[in-house]
């Protein structure tokens, strides 16, 4: 057994080192115009003033993946090494989508696999692309005809409220996923608040020339993308924004006690708990059932019908190592609440979904912790310029979701506002 384990703690440090990139970017904002920078420096301070021009020279490295629809690896991440230094130029003329991940677990790994399910279900819904799995058209779209000779596309899917005839191909994307500053390699930004986290994010799409971003969130990742959505200079390349029960204000005392207590402990035993659980394959119970408390029931639904999504789901386990590596970001994110400012969101113009979890099952009440989490996104987003719409997540988990479920949702609002 303990042999296993210093074998598969081997085979995580490789999934962590091999599968990504580093970049060197100013720790200088984001250059903005006259007329945004009076709306998003007003609280700024003698001391904050002292700041800018103290870190003028200063830099932050920022860790990111960079991949497409079309090559986007199986499994999402590879324990091989990756010989190439920089990505490829033809991935800056796709419509890009910008994965931040959450805090618990946080890291550009978890990002990955997020962008590893909307780039499956992308696959589903072109059918004629490969796949190591096969062809997705064998179960995934089928044919009828009319009196008239006319056929049309029927996309097969489990829920009808997620139906939709998508006979029309969507284009490839980029998949664009980044471990936020204090996370695994990338280090953390001089003065932790959502304004310099957003203003690194927008210099890393800005050195990869990316014409413009759709934007997916999750938890304490969401005032950052509403950040990058408000930068004056920016937010005319956010095409979309996904906000994935997103967090918007501050803690409470007992969360905040909460969240304090859950980073102490060894790392060690953190990764010993992931290996027990999750280093099993996917037909076995005991994985089944952290899969279940994670990212919820209908994952498991998930695991069994596909099993390019079983795939993904048995990757989770490095998320909940190297923890010594992510505790920076955690405690740089608990940090930021204390300077929050929502000034740069009554900027925001761009469509954007809020897409609320609960444990429950499909068809059951909405719980009231949930609905209390709605009201305090709708009453947060109230100011912004846009119409945010409210989604519904049955069947969700303790710190994920059901993957395949969320990409659905974020590629079809992805896809309705490819030209905004």
């Amino acid at each position: 057994m303990a042999s296993g384990f210093v074998r598969w703690k081997s085979h995580v440090d490789k999934l962590l080192r091999f599968n990504h990139m580093t970049i060197t970017l100013s720790a200088q904002p984001f250059r903005i115009s006259d007329s945004g920078s009076q709306a998003l420096d007003r609280r700024e301070t003698a001391g904050e003033h002292h700041y800018a021009h103290r870190s003028a020279c200063a830099t932050t490295t920022l860790q990111y993946a960079f991949d497409s629809t079309l090559n986007f690896p199986e499994p999402f991440l590879d324990d091989a090494p990756q010989f190439s230094t920089a990505f490829e130029p033809s991935l800056s003329h796709l419509p890009c989508v910008l994965f931040l991940h959450g805090s618990d677990p946080g890291g550009f790994d978890v990002a990955r696999w997020v962008a590893g399910g909307l780039s499956h279900v992308h696959k589903l819904r072109n059918p004629l692309m490969p796949s190591r799995f096969g062809s997705y058209s064998v179960y995934n779209v089928q044919e009828r005809g009319d009196r008239s000779g006319a056929t049309e596309t029927i996309h097969l899917q489990q829920d009808s409220e997620q139906a939709a005839p998508f006979a029309v191909p969507m284009p490839p994307l980029g998949m664009l996923s980044i471990s936020r500053p204090g996370y695994l390699e990338s280090t953390p930004v001089h003065t932790p608040t959502f304004q310099a986290q957003a203003a690194t994010a927008a210099q890393l799409v800005e050195r990869l020339r990316l014409p413009a971003v759709h934007v997916i969130a999750h938890k304490e990742a969401a005032p950052v993308a509403l950040e990058l959505a408000g930068l004056a200079e920016f937010r005319r390349r956010v095409r979309s924004i996904s906000l994935i029960d997103p967090q918007l204000t501050a803690p409470t005392f007992t969360q905040r006690l909460g969240a304090r207590l859950g980073m102490l402990g060894p790392e060690w035993a953190r990764t010993r708990a992931a290996y027990n659980a999750l280093a099993r394959s996917a037909d076995d119970d005991v994985f089944l059932r952290a899969v279940t408390e994670i990212c919820g029931a209908e994952s498991v639904d998930e695991i069994r019908d596909d099993p390019a999504m079983a795939q993904l789901y048995e990757g989770m386990g490095v998320f909940f190592s190297h923890w010594n590596a992510r505790k920076p970001g955690v405690l740089a994110d608990s940090l930021m609440w204390a300077r929050l400012d929502r000034e740069a969101w009554k900027l925001v113009n761009a469509p954007l979904q809020c897409i609320t979890s609960t444990p429950q099952p499909f068809g059951s009440a909405f719980d009231s912790d949930a609905q209390a989490r709605e009201e305090a996104a709708r009453a947060a987003l109230v100011n912004t310029h846009c119409s945010p719409e409210f989604t519904r997540l049955f069947g969700a988990g303790r710190l994920l979701f059901p993957l395949e479920r969320v990409s659905r949702m974020c590629l079809d609002f992805v896809d309705r506002h490819q030209e905004s």
